[in-house]
């Protein structure tokens, strides 16, 4: 399941689209010399500049004051030391019952004096700093919420550790998600941020639904970053994670795909919490200053939480530098027998999956994703699964699915009703995957995702007729927006689609390279009309009255994200591992295309004739492919390419700024501009992004 000989993994770049700020206590160095020094008059070792667990908490809390913060940090040493005992005392032979007793014993040290009998040191040291700090400092309020969210950590793990021993199995993806929730601390840790903060939230906003859907957002984000970034180890431990439930619920998913896919989870998360932070009611304007206070504490535990994990050696070790600059990572083997190991061996797995769909998740895999092992449902006329098996295995291989996210980014100035979204965004993916069967036809394309392409497979006949077919299906399927326009609409930008891609075969096909000028216009008609006819799609069917300004500039944005994302694709053909990977080593050279950095290459060095000459010849010569990408650095192409696209990024940025602002934009921009994040990033680019 590796994604190379070596089994070397790239990391999803979390960091980069997280929207978050990040901050460090100021009084961070101090406090965790006085944690260690208080530790050690308990007898209890630790040294923080191995482990790093007080600066999680300086990341995390970055507003506490220093007592709080010294609070904050000589109790949660203690819950990670307690976590480590807890992991490694699953492995021994303690009796079931002998553990629960020593973890319940723990989960009772948050009693008055005189009434508790430590059965440990842990549980002797945070009973004592119960009664010195929180009885002490906390209000009422705080105090009982402290008791109830670290006795219900306590008894959650016991929990899951009964499911595991009971179920032995992967559990679905929607049951593991709700374990998950329930294992990670993540109630403990609002509390600590609202002790952190001097807010005790009034109970009646504690159980306001847009609130706990932020808390989940908080708790969902940071526990699915510990598990792409602890997956290796826990792997190599037979122990499961998000990583390994999502490749249970879908096989052919490899490793790689399903960190990218848990990737997206997480930004979608992000997107989630920006949409419900939106819709939170007023409680009065000191309670509401309050609470924005607190929501945004919950983005900087999440940002805080990626940050440390790249601080500390518990995740990779001594190489966590190297990582955190490559983000790769090579996979370990397996430490236990084979059958023990979930990911190495599914010998005793009884796989229960379901979509992760429901309508108590506040934040769900996009649609095209969810039901990636399902046929369309568009068979009035019959069952059209035989004919239509090109298209649903092309459907059912995961994509970056950026299409789909800018439907869902666009809408949010439409406000397009949760019905007529879902039928525009499903219109929308099969005109996209129908366009694609086309293309790798006439590009003679090898690969699609990774995957050999859909003709290769089906035979090219069928393929084209399943193409054809789909986009009468779509144009059917638009009907049902019940819109007078909707037909003219799609006929006129399906036209103009394929006037821009007959242009762009009839310069290759020709040998003819076309001005910067008009590349710009192919790319308008041919990927910016997609992104075009989503528009306006979105458009007819909004109840929004926008201004002439805020449509014209959405226009704007919309032309200018067209040119970036296929200038970027040009890009990426060249100097992408990743690209690579999902399709072949410069597939474009291969097709004889006059993408973006060769028609620079040839304008410029008109008496140079060694790059026109290989792309005529569209070979498949890796010395020859080398050669040319040489060049394009020697003639400076490539760098000339990469400005032009942080240059448009540029300009969509200040665009969504100029239109109040869209986070779903934002994170769709922060993602794809990672290609060009190295040491030469320019200011204004790094700026876009914080």
């Amino acid at each position: 399941m590796a994604t190379s000989d070596d089994k070397i993994i790239i990391l999803p770049d979390l960091i980069s689209s997280c929207p978050f700020e990040l901050k460090c206590n100021p009084h961070y160095e101090a406090v965790a010399k006085e944690t260690d020094a208080w530790l050690s008059s308990h007898g209890i070792s630790h040294d923080e500049s191995v482990t790093k667990y007080s600066l999680f908490e300086a990341l995390c809390y970055p507003h506490a004051s220093r007592r709080r913060l010294r609070d904050i940090c000589d109790f949660c040493v203690l819950v990670f030391m307690y976590d480590k005992i807890h992991d490694s005392r699953s492995k021994d032979d303690i009796s079931e019952q002998a553990k629960q007793q020593m973890y319940r014993n723990i989960s009772d040290a948050c009693q008055p004096a005189g009434t508790f009998k430590p059965l440990t040191l842990l549980a002797s040291v945070i009973h004592e700093w119960w009664q010195q700090r929180i009885l002490t400092y906390a209000t009422p309020i705080s105090q009982q919420r402290w008791r109830t969210t670290f006795r219900n950590a306590i008894e959650r793990c016991l929990r899951q550790d009964t499911y595991e021993r009971d179920h032995q199995t992967l559990p679905d993806l929607q049951t593991y998600i709700k374990l998950r929730r329930d294992t990670v601390h993540g109630p403990l840790t609002y509390t600590i941020l609202q002790y952190s903060l001097a807010f005790d939230p009034p109970d009646e906003c504690m159980a306001n639904e847009t609130l706990k859907g932020l808390m989940n957002c908080m708790i969902d984000a940071g526990a699915w970053a510990n598990d792409i970034y602890s997956f290796n180890v826990e792997q190599s431990e037979g122990q499961y994670n998000l990583i390994s439930v999502l490749i249970n619920d879908n096989p052919s998913l490899s490793i790689q795909q399903a960190m990218n896919l848990a990737a997206q989870m997480i930004i979608d998360v992000y997107a989630d919490f920006e949409r419900l932070r939106s819709q939170l009611p007023s409680w009065g304007a000191d309670i509401d200053d309050q609470v924005k206070k607190f929501v945004n504490g919950l983005g900087m535990v999440v940002r805080g939480n990626l940050s440390w994990s790249f601080e500390t050696d518990r995740y990779f070790g001594s190489e966590r530098e190297e990582v955190k600059r490559t983000r790769r990572i090579k996979l370990l083997p397996p430490t236990t027998t084979v059958p023990d190991n979930i990911l190495h061996s599914q010998k005793n797995v009884k796989v229960s999956s379901s979509n992760y769909k429901g309508k108590d998740n506040a934040h769900q895999l996009n649609d095209s994703q969810s039901k990636m092992n399902h046929n369309m449902d568009i068979n009035s006329n019959g069952n059209l699964d035989a004919i239509l098996e090109p298209f649903n295995y092309l459907k059912s291989l995961p994509g970056k699915n950026v299409r789909s996210k800018l439907i869902e980014a666009l809408n949010y100035w439409f406000q397009v009703s949760e019905e007529k979204f879902k039928v525009i965004d499903e219109i929308m993916s099969m005109l996209h995957n129908a366009s694609l069967l086309m293309d790798d036809i006439e590009d003679g394309s090898e690969l699609r995702r990774g995957s050999p392409v859909a003709h290769l497979i089906y035979g090219t006949p069928l393929t084209i007729n399943a193409a054809e077919l789909v986009c009468f299906l779509a144009i059917q399927k638009a009907y049902t927006l019940d819109n007078p326009d909707v037909g003219r609409i799609l006929i006129d930008h399906l036209v103009e689609l394929h006037k821009g891609q007959g242009y762009d075969i009839w310069w290759r096909e020709n040998n003819m390279c076309p001005t910067e000028e008009n590349y710009y216009k192919m790319i308008d008609n041919k990927c910016g009309g997609l992104f075009h006819l989503t528009l306006d799609l979105l458009r007819i069917c909004s109840p929004v009255n926008l201004t002439e300004e805020k449509t014209k500039a959405i226009n704007e944005l919309c032309q200018t994200f067209g040119l970036f994302f296929q200038i970027r694709d040009d890009y990426c053909n060249l100097v992408s591992t990743e690209y690579t990977q999902k399709k072949t080593f410069c597939e474009d050279l291969t097709e004889g295309k006059y993408s973006f950095p060769i028609i620079h290459a040839i304008q410029n060095r008109p008496n140079d004739n060694r790059v026109q000459n290989i792309l005529k010849q569209r070979t498949n010569n890796m010395n020859l492919k080398r050669e040319v990408v040489k060049l394009l650095h020697d003639f400076g192409s490539i760098k000339y390419t990469k400005d032009k696209c942080m240059k448009l990024a540029d300009e969509c940025y200040d665009l969504i700024k100029k239109l109040e602002d869209n986070i779903h934009f934002r994170i769709i921009m922060n993602h794809l501009t990672l290609i060009f994040d190295d040491s030469t990033q320019n200011d204004s680019m790094q700026s876009k992004h914080t």
